[in-house]
């Protein structure tokens, strides 16, 4: 209670506080942004450069090194849709996702 005091009648905690969560969010979008070739290959998977993405490991490793995770991605999904059924079939490719900025 008395943190809530403080922050509505002090603007230089409230100050403090803006930057410290603009650097927590700066570190998280960093680890997130950064090179994961070492990292996936170090935990087993597979990296794709071009989707920023590591294939076949599983979550707490996706987790280990700040990704997001889907236990049941479509081994197709970087296909264009009029050649999925020639070469596709149906089963879970496990994925750790990475932020990327453009889908080139």
């Amino acid at each position: 209670m008395n943190l809530w005091v403080l922050l509505k009648t002090n603007k230089e905690a409230r100050l403090i506080l803006a930057m410290l969560a603009l650097g927590i969010a700066f570190y998280i979008l960093g680890a997130a942004v950064g090179d994961k070739t070492d990292a996936c290959k170090d935990a087993g998977g597979t990296w794709l450069k071009k989707y920023r993405e590591c294939e076949d490991i599983n979550l707490i490793q996706c987790a280990g090194i700040n990704g997001l995770y889907s236990f049941c991605a479509s081994p197709c999904r970087h296909y264009k849709e009029e050649s999925i059924a020639d070469r596709c079939e149906f089963k879970c490719t496990q994925v750790c996702e990475f932020i990327r900025f453009s889908k080139k």
